[in-house]
């Protein structure tokens, strides 16, 4: 599974599409973002939170050169590869977060995914969070789990 950053700051309003971001837990246990692709792979992913109505960075992990179509990186420690270019991985409970992964030069980013610290509660291995839109009730969306297998196949539709 791939996962990307955006740039710290770079969080345009109408970012083209060209894959999603999702949610899991490593064999570790650790809460995992995974992002999956067309076209140019992700730069890497950017952590935001909501505060007073504005979006505040609260990370920005950057990638190693990545290739294929998807990749992942884990949200509570750094591994190698992956760096730390802004901000931290503290995450604070009570506290949602978005995260979705990017392309500077193409401006592409995926479809963000929300979480909180205690997200990884939900998600078993082999799982994949997402959120549903389209009910006005729930603006952050409705979270799914959905197989490795139908996060890939979203990530083709959003393309």
């Amino acid at each position: 599974m791939v996962v990307l950053a955006t740039a710290a700051g770079c969080v345009p309003a109408s970012p083209a599409r060209g894959g999603v971001t999702g949610l899991t837990v490593n064999a570790e246990g650790r809460l995992t973002v995974v992002a999956a692709w067309c076209g140019l792979p992700p730069d890497g992913v950017i952590v935001y939170r909501r505060v007073n109505g504005d979006l505040v960075d609260q990370a920005d992990v950057r990638a190693p050169k990545l290739s294929g179509s998807s990749a992942s990186v884990d949200l509570e420690r750094v591994t190698a590869g992956w760096s730390l270019a802004s901000g931290d991985l503290d995450f604070q409970p009570g506290q949602r977060y978005m995260a979705g992964a990017y392309n500077r030069t193409t401006h592409v980013r995926m479809a963000d995914v929300g979480f909180t610290h205690n997200t990884k509660r939900k998600i078993t291995p082999g799982r994949v969070l997402v959120q549903d839109h389209g009910n006005e009730k729930e603006p952050d969306g409705v979270d799914v789990l959905i197989s490795e297998a139908e996060f890939a196949a979203r990530a083709r539709r959003e393309c």
